[in-house]
């Protein structure tokens, strides 16, 4: 009995292990999503600030109607894809806080395992301890009865 529930908890732990693993795996690649969403994010950023030195350096030595039309079509579409890749950011960003819950959920779960399995392997040395207690004073007591 002791066995085969042994048996099912280390069939568990390793179902558990794999999890684990999995979660880990889902977790890391949910951060480098979010973390090339954020690279991406900041190279908009820098780009943006290029192009608006470059609109004042073009104003300070004069600039026709038409091209400053052009440079303001440009930031608001340029704009327009920062907002866009700040919210792939933002959906990047949850999606990792929801493996890293899937993570530790998956995390406390081998914990509970590997307790469950330490118990039982304190039991079982319990019992084998009391089993060769009980032998020894066996073998002490007949020792003792064919001295008499």
């Amino acid at each position: 009995m002791v066995s085969q529930s042994k048996n099912v908890l280390k069939m568990l732990d390793e179902i558990a292990t794999k999890e684990v693993e999995l979660a880990t795996e889902a977790l890391a690649s949910a951060m480098k999503v979010a973390d090339d969403a954020q690279k991406k994010h900041d190279m908009l950023i820098e780009y943006r600030l290029g192009y608006l030195d470059n609109l004042n350096k073009s104003l300070a030595i004069g600039m026709n109607a038409e091209a400053y039309q052009n440079f303001q079509n440009f930031f608001k579409k340029l704009d327009q894809a920062i907002a866009g890749q700040q919210d792939v950011v933002a959906t990047a960003k949850r999606q990792v806080s929801v493996h890293r819950e899937l993570w530790q959920e998956s995390q406390r779960k081998k914990r509970s395992y590997d307790v469950l399995i330490t118990r039982s392997d304190k039991r079982e040395l319990k019992v084998e301890q009391k089993k060769d207690q009980k032998m020894t004073d066996e073998y002490a007591t007949r020792i003792s009865r064919t001295k008499r």
